[in-house]
């Protein structure tokens, strides 16, 4: 068997974390609705975690494809990154489905959410130096 190359070893980890994120939006409801307040208390509770968390992620703490999903990210400059971030931790490090994690975000106060985002743009910022 010959050795992948770069490209594919890529895609075949970024298929992985696709595979990871569908086994979690499958999981049972009540599961899914524990992680959903979990990741809720993290984001109102503990920002400077999330954006922590977030770092880890981009470091490849959590695994090459969700690195590089966070990467791709990172080098968006025209998308959302605080909150595609923040989503894609929520899967990753509290389990939680991304549409239930943007419902959980929903739920902060305003105060809660300036908090979160300045949080992330550090991490961004940091994230963009580093490159």
């Amino acid at each position: 068997m010959p050795i992948p190359s770069q490209a594919q070893y890529e895609a075949n980890e970024l298929a992985m974390a696709r595979r990871d994120e569908e086994r979690i939006n499958a999981e049972p409801l009540q599961d899914r609705k524990e992680c959903q307040a979990n990741f809720l208390d993290a984001m109102a509770s503990d920002p400077a975690l999330v954006a922590e968390r977030i770092s880890w992620l981009i470091d490849g703490n959590h695994g090459f494809g969700p690195m590089l999903l966070a990467k791709q990210i990172v080098a968006s400059p025209r998308m959302n990154r605080v909150a595609a971030l923040s989503q894609l931790i929520g899967v990753f490090e509290w389990r939680c489905p991304r549409v239930m994690g943007v419902a959980a975000w929903k739920k902060l106060t305003e105060p809660q959410k300036r908090a979160l985002d300045a949080a992330i743009e550090t991490v961004i910022e940091e994230a963009e130096k580093a490159e």
